[in-house]
């Protein structure tokens, strides 16, 4: 399924980085992200806010990496904008 199609979906685990420094909610993503993989999840929801971009920015950098990686298969950032639907690589 396409990160495009999950993004409708409510049930998708979720981690609210507001009100966090960009190293805290860098350190957070990355484990968040470890968890949710190992755990074999499809996909989750991660909230960034729009604040002045430079979380939303830092946070599409991690993506990128864990896609380059093979962690990451995409993800979209909903029109709402602040948010990031990341659909995970299934677990070999």
């Amino acid at each position: 399924m396409a990160a495009e199609n999950l993004s409708q979906n409510s049930r998708l685990p979720c981690l609210d980085l507001h009100g966090l420094t960009v190293h805290a909610a860098l350190s957070e993503l990355e484990a968040f992200l470890n968890s949710q993989f190992m755990a074999g999840e499809e996909a989750v929801k991660i909230i960034c806010g729009i604040g002045t971009g430079k979380l939303l920015s830092s946070a599409e950098n991690v993506l990128k990496d864990y896609k380059r990686q093979g962690l990451v298969e995409d993800y979209i950032k909903p029109k709402s904008g602040g948010i990031f639907i990341v659909r995970l690589s299934p677990k070999e």
